[in-house]
């Protein structure tokens, strides 16, 4: 029987949940929403079979850390798919190629209500709402027992999601299957759906109408970082889609500070070298340092190869890419999460606290950084010329 004793210990897979004979297991809210399994002891069967998918307990056995680790800094040579991504279109690029090969893509989208799910495209156009960055944990939720199904089928699967939820799968399916190709992202973290509710509960508030959408990471010409937002918005009957910087929402900004994440992605131990995917791919934000003329915020990916199912992937792929060899010691001194964690901040305790302790509206109004988003806000609307100058003076980002 599965027994969560430290918040820290459960990346919140659902794993153990899928993989119950007998259903005594459920996901409860813990802090700041994020969710645990809770077990009905009543209707457990001692099987053990909740233990044995746990992809935190078996993490170590399950990392590969191949001798040879190509890394490329890439973007996809449509820009149509390069701007529909959040970074170079990577993604966009190998699950296209993929779909157009019979292959079904698993990933993360938002339902109409704005949960975020793990689902599956057969063509391009359902593709679409799997692309973008998503910053909060998706929901597997069935996605487990139906990727088993599929594979067992015979139907090729990629399935692309964070380290953690990539070990879950390959935990839970207890076998290798040459049909599954696996993508897994350099992750900060991921805070609760229930957050992101709250927060889009709090918006809707404040402006009297209703949420429809919410995109991260969307990409405007000249923009002056690459976290903006987009919504679109419903009030009195009419739609209107609004796209801002990232601090002027609660959740973007909270996630930001990396303080609102759930507990065990301060410790995670996916984030290093030896990883569960066939490949990795993230943003190269220090692509300026080593690529002369290119505009990161154009979109520039990082893309590591960690098994020859990868290389396989990347070589089918390839010709749609503009592809520049890196290093994996470049990447381990850029300080990226290909090797190291994200730092716990200082105030974390104080945020729980107060996230615990006051009313929403007030919990956010004293947890944003008001007067550090002021001076951002006339930051972004200067000249990139003057704004480098700032940037290198003061350090903004």
């Amino acid at each position: 029987m599965i027994c969560i004793t430290e918040e820290r210990q459960c990346c919140g897979c659902g794993a153990c949940v899928a993989v119950c004979p007998v259903n005594c297991i459920a996901m409860v809210p813990g802090t700041l929403g994020a969710v645990f399994p809770q077990v009905d002891t009543k209707k457990c069967i001692q099987c053990g079979k909740c233990n044995t998918v746990c992809p935190i307990t078996h993490a170590e056995e399950m990392k590969k850390k191949p001798a040879d680790q190509p890394v490329y800094a890439a973007y996809a040579k449509d820009p149509l798919v390069r701007n529909g991504g959040s970074s170079g279109g990577v993604f966009g690029t190998i699950a296209g190629v993929l779909i157009s090969k019979g292959y079904r893509v698993y990933g993360a989208s938002f339902d109409e209500e704005l949960n975020l799910r793990c689902t599956y495209a057969d063509t391009q156009q359902e593709l679409i709402p799997l692309l973008k960055s998503k910053y909060l944990q998706s929901d597997l939720s069935g996605s487990y027992s139906q990727i088993r199904e599929d594979l067992q089928q015979g139907k090729q699967v990629l399935f692309v999601s964070t380290p953690c939820q990539v070990a879950a799968l390959r935990r839970y399916l207890h076998a290798d299957y040459e049909n599954l190709m696996t993508v897994d992202f350099l992750c900060h973290g991921v805070p609760s759906q229930l957050l992101f509710d709250q927060c889009k509960h709090y918006e809707e508030e404040r402006f009297g109408g209703r949420i429809l959408s919410y995109q991260f990471r969307t990409k405007i010409p000249g923009g002056a970082t690459p976290h903006y937002f987009t919504v679109e918005q419903e009030k009195g009957g009419k739609k209107k889609t609004v796209t801002k910087p990232y601090f002027r929402s609660a959740f973007y900004a909270f996630f930001q500070k990396y303080i609102s994440l759930r507990e065990s992605c301060y410790e995670c131990t996916f984030a290093e070298q030896g990883r569960v995917s066939d490949l990795t791919i993230a943003d190269f934000h220090s692509i300026e340092r080593y690529w002369a003329g290119i505009n990161r915020f154009d979109g520039v990916s990082t893309v590591i190869v960690n098994s020859e199912t990868g290389r396989t992937l990347l070589e089918c792929v390839q010709d749609r890419l503009w592809l520049k060899p890196f290093s994996v010691e470049g990447l381990i001194a850029d300080g990226v999460l290909f090797n190291e964690k994200t730092k716990r901040p200082a105030g974390r305790d104080r945020f729980i606290a107060d996230y615990e302790s006051l009313e929403f509206p007030a919990f956010v109004e004293k947890n944003l950084d008001k007067k550090r988003y002021a001076i951002y806000n006339i930051y972004y609307k200067l000249p990139k010329a003057v704004r480098s100058v700032v940037k290198r003076i003061c350090h903004i980002e």
